[in-house]
């Protein structure tokens, strides 16, 4: 009640204590007079009117006094409210940045829902080192806004997280809570997130980092770095955990074998990567992988750490950077297999060419496998033919094993239609035709006696075996220098055996229902011997019948230049 109000009503209630006087007075002195005389009772009268007089001017006074007195009380009545109010207001703001704390610690957690778009974070601050500040607002919704200072470490009730930062902000209406400053997300035994700050919205269970992040998998210390990463916790409708990470970020995965020793790391660069479930890792744009010696790029990438198994998509390519013994293989997808954490077998898809010093190959599909991050062996197939070329021989048939030592090739089997043309000794046969092989398989053997650390020389032939239905064609060189047209030797049958020296044939053998042909060029004898040519061009002379199972000549295109037909005495 206000001091008006006070100072009204103590009127009010003086006037009424006068008036009941007055008439009171009125009432007694009627009660009190008698049958007298006039004089007696005029004296009387006046007695009375001066003894009323006096008695109305005391209770007068006393009225004032009451009046005046009933003032100075509900001033002191006023002034000690204020007193109390102001009081109680310090009184409860003390309490409220003392308990305020604990107020926030000791609120019941929400009941949790199956909905994760329900789903709240109560955060607890009984972690928080002592300079912790807070203010705590609750709003009429029944949220609260909470700010805090001076460094806080806290959790989310009913999830195992820890989040820890200089300083934060959250809105519970809007699910949110803001991070700034040495920004630290951890769930334990599986990841740790560091950044400048962070945005974790509580109802999706999204964390949003930015600012030098550095995301950690925890069990096998593989790291995600980049301007910002998301990172989508597990809860319910998400079974597994997912990691994403934009704009061009790198990660370094790493492996560790049966005694928990980690491996080098694999390092690997993207325009966007993407984690399931600390088990499959995805990029896209502009992949580069780098693993050990060897260097890796394509549009994308898929790696499963459980099977060990990387996929590098559209436009890929593997390159060894060991200069010594050097590969590359390209391809439109290239499979990377590991056994015990090193890469032992590199699988290329479409259109695929596999190249080093000494070897290329070309087919649909090309399988290397490794040993030490050296090619051992090499298969080619699929749709279409594949193709090996060496320097002194190329192998067509529709598939082919190339054996290998030191990255040299050993050995090259070819089946199915298979085809081997090879260049004569070039200081002996001058001449662009190039001898040739066939039959259903081919296998090529090549000399690796020479030293690995000879890169100066080239891996040379040293025989070939055809089988099934084996034919060859080579050229044999004139007596009369490297100039003269060569001799041609065509021989067939089932079986044919092909022995090199140096690189140029050095004898044919030929087993089962063989036949074949000797052709020797024979100078023109119309011709002006004194022209500079050593061969002058007529047509060719009629040849001799050949035996009913030879060929006809036609089968191998033959020099221009006049020849005569015998065969080779056996």
């Amino acid at each position: 009640m206000t001091p008006r109000r006070l100072r009204i009503r103590a009127c009010t209630v003086l006037g009424t204590v006068a008036l009941l006087a007055i008439v009171a007075g009125c009432r007694g002195a009627r009660r009190g007079a008698t049958s007298v005389a006039p004089a007696t009772a005029i004296a009387v009268s006046d007695s009375a009117r001066r003894a009323g007089a006096r008695a109305d001017s005391v209770r007068a006074d006393s009225v004032r006094a009451d009046s005046v007195q009933a003032e100075s009380l509900v001033v002191a009545a006023t002034a000690a409210r204020k007193d109390s109010v102001a009081a109680r207001d310090s009184v409860t703001r003390a309490a409220a940045q003392r308990d305020s704390l604990a107020a926030v610690a000791k609120r019941p957690a929400k009941k949790a829902t199956s909905s994760a778009t329900s789903r709240n974070c109560v955060l607890d601050f009984a972690d928080s080192p002592p300079e912790t500040r807070l203010l705590y607002t609750r709003l009429p919704d029944s949220t609260a806004n909470t700010f805090i200072g001076g460094g806080f470490v806290g959790r989310c009730q009913g999830e195992n997280n820890r989040i820890s930062a200089d300083s934060a902000e959250q809105f519970e209406s809007a699910g949110i809570v803001n991070m700034y400053g040495n920004v630290v997300y951890e769930e334990p035994n599986k990841l740790r997130v560091t950044a400048a700050h962070a945005t974790y919205f509580t109802r999706e269970g999204r964390l949003f980092a930015d600012g030098g992040v550095v995301a950690t998998q925890l069990a096998t210390g593989s790291t995600f770095s980049g301007p910002n990463i998301e990172y989508y916790r597990v809860m319910p409708g998400r079974p597994v955990a997912r990691l994403v990470a934009p704009n061009r970020p790198t990660a370094q995965l790493i492996e560790k074998d049966s005694t928990g020793k980690p491996s080098q790391p694999t390092i690997v660069t993207a325009d966007r990567f993407e984690d399931v479930g600390d088990t499959l890792v995805l990029g896209w744009g502009d992949v580069i992988i780098t693993r050990e010696k060897i260097i890796g790029r394509s549009d994308s990438l898929a790696y499963n750490k459980t099977t060990q198994l990387a996929r590098l998509v559209r436009a890929a390519r593997i390159r060894s950077m060991d200069t010594s013994q050097a590969f590359t293989l390209n391809g439109d997808t290239i499979d990377l297999f590991t056994t015990d954490k090193k890469l032992d077998r590199v699988f290329a898809l479409h259109s695929a060419t596999a190249t080093n010093k000494d070897l290329v190959i070309n087919a649909e599909r090309i399988d290397l496998r490794l040993k030490e991050q050296k090619i051992d062996e090499a298969f080619a197939f699929g749709k279409g033919r594949a193709r090996a070329r060496t320097p002194q021989q190329d192998v067509e048939a529709d598939s082919m094993r190339i054996v290998l030592t030191d990255q040299r090739p050993r050995e090259v089997r070819a089946i199915g239609g298979a085809v081997a043309m090879g260049v004569p000794d070039t200081l002996k046969i001058k001449s662009s035709d190039r001898d040739m092989l066939r039959g259903d398989s081919l296998f090529a053997y090549f000399d690796t006696t020479q030293a690995p650390a000879d890169t100066s020389k080239q891996t040379r032939i040293k025989q070939i075996h055809a089988f099934g239905n084996a034919s060859s064609l080579f050229q044999i060189a004139s007596k009369k220098g490297p100039t003269a047209p060569p001799a041609l030797n065509y021989v067939r049958g089932q079986r044919i055996f092909v022995q090199f020296d140096t690189g140029s044939v050095r004898d044919v053998r030929v087993d089962s229902a063989a036949s074949g042909l000797y052709l020797e060029p024979t100078p023109d004898s119309l011709a002006d011997t004194t022209a500079k040519t050593s061969v002058a061009k007529k047509p060719p002379l009629a040849p001799t019948a050949p035996r009913p199972e030879s060929p006809a000549s036609t089968f191998f295109p033959l020099p221009a230049a006049a020849v005569t037909i015998s065969r080779r005495p056996s």
